[in-house]
């Protein structure tokens, strides 16, 4: 069944009315990418799982949803906890006419909303990153513990000065943990990458569902992933931004504090197991490696 949606997917990102909407939605992306990476509150909140970085929702619809004056004035009454507006006979507000153009952009689904931010030092330079991220071997090989299966679609913008520079792919990725209890999740994606003016690189995943529809949506990547800087000569400083839309109705209640903390899939969850990559390429490329007793192995 994964093998048929795939090569759907390959036939229909082939047209070049597809590719278009593609390419806008991929530059689009990019550009919320970096928003998100160098926004702080009220955008981004800690919440008490760790100090983890999460979105607030509000602020994030007024910085990047297209809704109206009365969109706003409906989430400022949320927000200071007036509902009774909404059913109270001496409201003015038109709802008929007012509401409808600005909550068609919320999409309301059975989809929980999942937002986490991790900055972090990789030992690791940025083309090297970038380079692992943009192969999907490597990038399936890297993060086997979240990635368990990844599929090349196609390639919508190929590089043009031999780096990964404004490559532009379409791929098709499922997402798990080890245990049935937490169902894999599934999605079609672009993911873009693009080297700034300063040296700052950005890849960017973003869902295709909205172009191809699909009769039920489960999990759904809003723009996604991470900005990187080089330090020195040999690291990096690694913003990672997740922003997903998921279907949880099917999770087992034993595991959902586990994914709601982002034990699961957070962006602290890919930082580490980058970083947790990094020290295995030094561990195996050293000559030598120190026991507890001080002896050296070679």
């Amino acid at each position: 069944m994964n093998r048929a949606s795939d090569l759907l997917m390959a036939v229909s990102i082939g047209a070049g009315l597809n590719k278009n909407k593609i390419i806008e939605q991929a530059v689009e992306a990019m550009e919320e990418l970096f928003k998100l990476a160098i926004m702080g509150e009220p955008l981004w909140q800690h919440n008490g799982n760790g100090g983890m970085e999460t979105l607030n929702g509000f602020q994030y619809l007024r910085e990047f949803g297209n809704f109206d004056a009365t969109m706003e004035q409906i989430m400022r009454m949320v927000e200071v906890g007036e509902p009774q507006c909404f059913l109270s006979s001496d409201c003015n507000c038109n709802f008929d006419q007012d509401v409808p153009s600005s909550f068609s952009k919320l999409n309301f689904e059975p989809l929980n909303i999942e937002t986490s931010r991790e900055t972090a030092f990789v030992e690791m330079n940025p083309m090297n990153i970038v380079q692992l991220l943009m192969d999907t071997k490597q990038w399936a090989t890297t993060f086997y513990s979240i990635v368990s299966r990844t599929t090349l679609l196609g390639v919508i913008l190929e590089n043009v000065d031999g780096s990964y520079n404004g490559v532009l792919q379409v791929m098709s990725a499922e997402f798990h943990q080890r245990t049935p209890l937490i169902p894999a999740r599934q999605c079609y994606f672009a993911r873009y990458c693009k080297k700034h003016t300063n040296g700052t690189w950005g890849v960017v995943d973003v869902s295709l569902e909205n172009l191809f529809p699909y009769p039920q949506v489960q999990f759904r990547r809003r723009p996604s992933g991470c900005v990187i800087q080089e330090v020195g000569n040999r690291g990096s400083k690694v913003t990672w931004i997740e922003h997903v839309e998921v279907d949880n109705r099917s999770l087992h209640p034993l595991f959902r504090p586990i994914v709601s903390s982002g034990f699961a899939f957070s962006a602290k969850r890919w930082i580490a197991t980058i970083n947790r990559h990094c020290q295995w390429l030094t561990t195996s490329t050293a000559r030598t490696a120190p026991t507890t007793d001080g002896v050296l192995i070679p």
